[in-house]
C-alpha cells in the first residue's frame, strides 16, 4: 500500500501492487509490463477464502479510505469498487479473450495501452455500458 501522505492514481497504485508480489495470482503477463492478470474469484464460490481472494480488493478500499480495519468486512463491495475504478479508468482495458472466469482460480486480463493510445482515447460517457454502468455511489453490482 501507499505510504502515509502519498497519493497515487489507480494505475500507479496497481502497478506497485503487481510489482510487490503480495497478492497471489496478480502478475504481469508480458515482459513489457503492459498486460497483467488480476485474480477475480466470486465470493459465492465454495472454496472462496476472504483473506486471500479479497486481499487486493480490500487493499484498494483501505487505500481509498473506504474501509478501516475493525469495521464490518464487505468483500463484495470492495470488489465492486475496484471493478468500477478499472472500468472508469482510461489507463486500462480488459482483454476478454484472455480472461478466464469459469475456472477454479478465475482471473481477468487487463492491458495498459501505451501512453500515446491512452491520450487518444476519450473518457467514457456517463452510463456508457462498456465503461462503468452501475458504478455510481448508489449503484452496487456484484460480479
Amino acid at each position: 500500500m501507499a505510504e502515509t501522505g502519498s497519493h497515487m492514481r489507480l494505475k500507479e497504485w496497481l502497478i506497485a501492487q503487481i510489482d510487490s508480489g503480495r497478492y497471489p495470482g496478480l502478475r504481469w503477463e508480458n515482459r513489457e509490463k503492459t498486460i497483467f492478470r488480476i485474480p477475480w474469484k466470486h465470493a459465492a464460490k465454495q472454496d472462496y477464502r476472504q483473506q486471500q481472494d479479497a486481499a487486493l480488493f480490500k487493499a484498494w478500499a483501505v487505500y481509498k479510505g473506504k474501509y478501516q480495519e475493525g469495521t464490518k468486512a464487505d468483500p463484495s463491495t470492495w470488489k465492486t469498487r475496484l471493478r468500477c475504478a478499472l472500468n472508469k479508468s482510461t489507463d486500462f482495458q480488459e482483454v476478454p479473450e484472455r480472461s478466464q472466469l469459469d475456472i477454479s482460480e478465475p482471473y481477468k486480463v487487463l492491458e495498459s495501452p501505451p501512453p500515446e493510445e491512452q491520450q487518444a482515447s476519450q473518457p467514457p460517457a456517463p452510463g456508457d455500458p462498456e465503461r462503468g454502468v452501475n458504478c455510481g455511489p448508489d449503484k452496487v453490482r456484484v460480479g
